[in-house]
């Protein structure tokens, strides 16, 4: 009964402080080192009640506040509490999963069942009025707090959950629950230690204990590093590139960069470190050994591409010269001929005496002008001495000889109209020495002509 009375007489003070006759003075943030240091000093003496009446206080003012959601959460553990204590330890986890002292509560917690969770919704005007009782004593200089944005909202429409039964407030999508005693089991496998150094020792020892595994065996690598490689780079890159004179952040960029396989990279930013090591002398010496191993693979990689570069040129070279002198033994091959043809129809003109005077008169100035090498201008009198004696084997002959050395000289088309002085003369004189040479003749230009692939 006396009870009650003290809470409708708290309720009472309250409602005329809303109503404007005095106000509620709720604790600014600046509070928050006063409730966590008398906490503090509560626990230390075994206070454990109110040691945790301190750290709410800091809660309801700053529900984001780390340091009092983990000191609540031991005051719990001590009070044997574990319901209170798993829930707030799984808000602090989602804060800082990896905080050491958070992961220190969460193994304490043991193997405790995790109770089912509800959430308990509490008028704040109520719950003020409440925490208000016994607010005189030497450990309650503030009472149980609640920010003025909280008291002057209407609790009907804001209600807000209170840490007896607290439950974080699912998100949209659901978060995935989580599995506090698959949480809890200890670490297994080749890369256990490292997480237990990065919960004990922080970033950089578990990072160094990783890096001196990867080198005994790279093949660990693959294994599931927990994201400790991203964390890495995300802290070391941004140190690098706001400071290069930062040893501890070039020597570990450097190595994360290496472990990525990144070589080129890992050489260029741990370079500046070999003439001045400083404490990484011993830790730097296996990654430069390393990167030195691969720095002559690469060169020996480069050096045999230049090699097969450099013998693919030659080689080309040598298949071009020897497709010039094929060429150039074919050509030769055919004036040789010629050179025979033209000896033996010298010989014939010499000897003949018949035809046309005319006729015969224009074929000796052609021959003449034929041997001073004056194709274009022997060409003209021979085809003049054909005009008047068409059916002229030798003469045809002869012309067939000049449109070759037209050919031999750099006109392909002149081997065309070589070919058809030659078939003429094959047609006037097939059984006679001037047919055979004609067809010999024929025969020598087109294979020169496959074989220059001409045809």
């Amino acid at each position: 009964m006396r009870r009650l009375l003290r809470y409708l007489f708290a309720s009472a003070l309250l409602l005329t402080a809303t109503a404007g006759y005095f106000t509620v003075n709720a604790q600014a943030d600046d509070d928050v080192e006063l409730f966590l240091q008398a906490g503090q000093e509560c626990y230390n003496k075994g206070e454990l009640a109110n040691a945790a009446l301190e750290f709410e206080n800091i809660l309801l003012i700053d529900r984001k506040n780390f340091s009092a959601r983990v000191w609540l959460a031991q005051v719990y553990l001590d009070m044997k509490n574990f319901d209170k204590a798993r829930k707030l330890l799984i808000e602090a986890s989602l804060q800082a999963p990896d905080h050491p002292r958070v992961i220190q509560l969460q193994k304490m917690l043991g193997e405790v069942k995790k109770p089912a969770e509800t959430v308990k919704i509490v008028d704040p005007v109520v719950r003020e009025a409440l925490t208000l009782i016994g607010s005189g004593t030497s450990h309650r200089q503030f009472g149980l707090v609640i920010p003025e944005d909280k008291v002057k909202k209407d609790a009907a429409r804001s209600a807000m959950l209170i840490f007896e039964d607290l439950e974080i407030e699912a998100p949209k999508p659901k978060a995935k629950e989580i599995d506090v005693q698959k949480y809890f089991e200890p670490e297994t496998g080749p890369l256990a230690d490292v997480f237990t150094v990065l919960e004990k020792d922080g970033l950089n020892a578990a990072l160094d204990l990783y890096f001196a595994k990867i080198l005994a065996d790279p093949g660990l690598a693959s294994k599931d590093d927990r994201g400790l490689l991203a964390r890495g780079n995300e802290t070391f890159a941004a140190r690098f590139q706001n400071s290069s004179d930062d040893v501890e952040a070039r020597y570990f960029y450097g190595t994360l960069q290496f472990i990525n396989g990144l070589y080129s990279d890992a050489e260029k930013i741990l370079e500046p470190l070999k003439a001045s090591p400083g404490e990484y002398e011993e830790r730097l010496r296996p990654v430069m050994a390393a990167l030195g191993k691969w720095r002559d693979q690469e060169n020996q990689r480069l050096l045999a591409l230049k090699r097969e570069e450099e013998e693919r040129l030659a080689r080309e070279q040598r298949e071009k010269e020897e497709a010039e002198k094929k060429k150039d033994d074919i050509w030769a091959k055919l004036k040789k001929k010629r050179a025979a043809g033209n000896a033996n129809a010298s010989g014939s003109a010499d000897a003949g005496s018949e035809g046309i005077a005319e006729a015969a008169a224009l074929h000796s100035e052609g021959y003449e002008l034929y041997k001073k090498g004056k194709l274009d201008e022997a060409i003209a009198k021979y085809d003049e001495a054909l005009s008047r004696q068409a059916d002229n084997p030798e003469y045809n002959y002869h012309l067939g000889l000049a449109w070759t050395d037209k050919g031999l000289a750099g006109d392909s088309a002149a081997f065309d109209r070589a070919i058809t002085a030659f078939q003429r003369v094959i047609s006037l004189a097939p059984n006679d020495k001037l047919g055979k040479d004609a067809q010999a003749m024929i025969k020598d230009i087109d294979s020169a002509k496959k074989s220059l692939g001409e045809q």
